[in-house]
């Protein structure tokens, strides 16, 4: 177990230093490039275009697939490099070329998708009972590779910003291929009987769309895809715009962002044993209360350093909830046998609510004269939205007979108290 947890966490440490940086980094690399907002905005809608499209098939697949390699491991393997060539090539894009950028975007969407079946290899390989825990210790190694992005590669950032790409480009790929080759799956009951192409598109979207608990739920978590390019890619426009911004440097943006993820740091192992406890359901609920109170708090009173770096510093120790939640939400409310298939209806609806977050925010910013701040307003009102949800979905009957979740939704108190009834 404490093998299979290093390369898990090596693994995670250099994929979320990676994930971390790519979208603090693109916004300012494109717009060192010369391209507008709402240019960004539709470069960065691309990203999510591979997990919309290939994920379900990925997913879907990875439930039946049986090889020595495991289920999931195989899909991931495959993908990983194609995503690592299309991050290479970024930088090299010569300045305001649009479809050299869109074409680049497009290769790391789409090989990207692969990496989703890495929440499915959570689920097969981790203990239930250390979901909550995992989760938090693997996005604590993304918060260090964090401090790292905020405190080092930022400072590189104004001086070399092609390097810092391709080195944390590399990075990334290099730890991820790791994990993969260290942590094996490890043995399942054989495959559901294969049945017609036809049948399984129809099952896929029964089941993946057809029934209230499951809609209730991808509205859940997708309201943190339509709300997160905010703090994803237009704060930090936000931070450095000379014009219309703040006009931050690089290196204050890392300083600032340094703050909150050292504060997110010390929480995230607390937050997990909270989960672990008492279940992701009323921790999600509170997350996305606070998150969207804390976006409402940055539109009206973000002005200046201080401000803005107060503002961010409660934003980043309140989003530790949602951070610490989101996968457990996905183990304690999807059936872990149709887990590849489910997930790939939720990056369904999510990728479209990242998408038409990421257009309708940067016209939002055209519209009002490339005013980042607006926003934080759009933002705020999504994530508020995400507890309303969850509420109307928890009324919803269970819609997949016999199967079960691998984490109970008030954790493992909840656990107990069900197995002594």
């Amino acid at each position: 177990l404490i093998r299979m947890f290093f390369w898990l966490y090596v693994g995670q440490f250099t994929f979320w230093m990676e994930h971390m940086a790519i979208p603090m980094l693109f916004p300012l690399l494109m717009q060192q490039k010369g391209f507008k907002a709402a240019e960004i905005g539709s470069l960065w809608a691309v990203f999510p275009l591979g997990a919309l499209i290939l994920f379900p098939i990925i997913g879907t697949l990875s439930d039946r697939t049986r090889t020595k390699w495991g289920r999931r491991r195989p899909w991931d393997l495959l993908t990983t490099p194609i995503w690592f060539i299309g991050l290479l090539a970024l930088p090299f894009v010569p300045d305001q070329n649009y479809m050299l950028a869109f074409s680049c975007m497009i290769l790391v969407g789409f090989a990207g998708a692969g990496s989703n079946v890495l929440t499915g290899f959570y689920n097969d390989v981790v203990p239930p009972e250390l979901l909550g825990r995992f989760n938090a210790g693997m996005r604590m190694m993304g918060s260090i590779g964090g401090i790292l992005v905020n405190l080092v590669a930022l400072r590189l950032f104004d001086m070399a910003p092609i390097a810092v790409f391709v080195g944390l480009a590399c990075v990334g790929f290099i730890g991820e291929m790791l994990m993969l080759f260290n942590v094996k799956e490890g043995e399942y009951a054989a495959p559901p009987p294969y049945v017609s192409i036809l049948k399984t598109v129809g099952e896929f979207l029964k089941e993946g769309f057809a029934n209230r608990y499951i809609i209730f739920l991808w509205l859940t978590m997708g309201m943190t895809a339509l709300g997160g390019p905010v703090m994803g890619i237009y704060f930090n426009n936000f931070i450095t715009n000379e014009e219309t911004g703040l006009g931050f440097t690089a290196t204050q943006l890392g300083y600032m962002g340094a703050i909150g993820t050292t504060l997110s740091m010390f929480l995230i192992l607390p937050a997990g044993s909270f989960v672990d406890r008492f279940g992701p359901k009323k921790v999600w609920m509170l997350g996305g209360t606070c998150v969207g109170a804390a976006n409402l708090l940055m539109y009206f009173f973000a002005k200046d350093m201080v401000s803005v770096t107060i503002l961010y510093t409660i934003y980043a120790t309140v989003n530790i909830l949602m951070i610490a939640t989101l996968l457990p939400v996905m183990y304690s409310f999807i059936p872990k046998d149709k887990f590849g298939q489910l997930t790939g209806s939720n990056q369904i609806v999510t990728r479209v609510l990242q998408i038409f977050g990421a257009l309708a925010m940067g016209a939002l910013i055209s519209f009002s004269g490339e005013d980042f701040r607006i926003a934080f307003l759009f933002g705020g009102v999504a994530y508020l939205l995400s507890p309303i949800f969850m509420l109307l979905m928890l009324k919803q009957p269970w819609p997949y007979g016999d199967l079960k979740t691998t984490m109970h939704p008030d954790g493992n108190r909840g656990r107990k108290k069900k197995e002594t009834r």
